[in-house]
């Protein structure tokens, strides 16, 4: 069996979802079987990447969303392949093969999925993740507790779904660039909590700004972008600096020089953050909620998301276990393997088929 996987959010921004595939390709390429897999990308243009055994073959007419519905399922049943949908959208109309749903909050979290834009555009959202759960053969998640959180909401079961988690390694190829603190020269290293996150209502600013509030002698800096269809707070403090966009190399330095850093998340598919944090030296302060506890053990810190009442100088003197107890349990190359074990698993179900 030959696999199709849709490429086309591989030109995104490079948020989670899109460093999953991103990563997870470049680690697929080493390991792939030739001729087994195919990056399906628009005909447009808009997507270069190259492979040394992933075929990449632009197809279609379409681009965007569109495309995604119309051109890659046909090109899936032009040529026989079961497609690999790796960025949680798939396509309606034909949501066969394999599907990566990286969270399902707007589920979990209806009062806040009100806040995502219009009517139209929320619900079919929320289609997509129940076409996604229910229809795809291999639903495929990023960790334990977003199993659990799936089947129960969708009523599949748990041994269905697999769990081919994120990882860290693409910081080993970021350089450290402290241009940042020519912008904000009043922030000295080892003096500043740091976060970083698009400003959505499920990432818990909120404590953020409260900790600022309850903590005016300390410097707290924010980087990330502000979703403007989500019905953000205001999060607005003396000693809150916001930074926008960070590079990559501004990013690793952040990390590297904050007293730590701080992810509040009431809920979280995976939260690659604060792993990429831990990967840099980063003491990290996570909520004990969804899949935090999980992913992280015993190597973070851990509060409660809706208590403010936090004591971070007191909360950082204790001892947790060194970061690589967890970073030692996840990699990119790991997870590229857990997709061709899927695969080649899948072959054999239908050799078994056949025969």
């Amino acid at each position: 069996m030959r696999f199709a996987i849709d490429g086309r959010q591989l030109n995104g921004s490079m948020g989670g979802v899109q460093r999953y595939i991103t990563e997870i390709l470049a680690q697929l390429d080493k390991i792939a079987p030739p001729d087994m897999f195919e990056v399906v990308v628009p005909a447009d243009g808009s997507c270069r990447v190259s492979y040394k055994n992933l075929k990449v073959v632009p197809y279609g007419h379409f681009k965007g969303l569109l495309w995604e519905q119309l051109d890659f399922p046909r090109y899936l049943k032009k040529h026989g392949m079961m497609g690999i949908f790796m960025c949680t959208v798939v396509s309606m109309l034909y949501p066969h093969g394999i599907a990566v749903v990286h969270d399902v909050m707007p589920a979990m979290f209806p009062d806040i999925a009100k806040s995502m834009g219009n009517v139209f555009a929320r619900n079919m959202l929320l289609l997509n993740y129940r076409i996604a759960v229910k229809k795809a053969e291999y639903p495929v998640t990023v960790s334990e507790n977003s199993k659990r959180d799936m089947a129960r909401i969708y009523g599949r079961d748990e041994k269905d779904i697999r769990v081919i988690p994120n990882a860290w390694q693409h910081m080993e190829r970021v350089k450290s660039d402290d241009s940042w603190m020519e912008r904000f020269p009043q922030v000295k290293k080892g003096e500043y909590y740091f976060s970083l996150s698009a400003n959505r209502r499920q990432k818990n600013f909120k404590w953020i700004y409260e900790m600022a509030r309850r903590n005016p002698d300390s410097l707290f800096l924010m980087a990330g972008t502000v979703e403007e269809w989500q019905d953000n707070e205001r999060i607005e403090a003396p000693n809150i600096i916001q930074l926008g966009f960070t590079s990559d190399g501004e990013t690793r330095s952040l990390m590297e020089n904050c007293k730590a850093f701080l992810f509040p998340s009431f809920y979280e598919g995976f939260g690659i953050p604060p792993m990429e944090a831990l990967s840099c030296g980063a003491r990290i302060v996570v909520a004990d909620t969804s899949c935090m506890p999980e992913i992280y053990g015993d190597s973070a810190y851990y509060v409660n998301p809706f208590d403010y009442d936090v004591d971070l100088d007191k909360l950082l003197k204790s001892r947790v276990a060194p970061p690589s107890d967890c970073l030692d349990r996840f990699g990119w190359d790991k997870s590229a393997e857990l997709l061709l074990e899927l695969c080649k698993q899948i072959e054999e179900e239908k050799i078994e088929r056949d025969h």
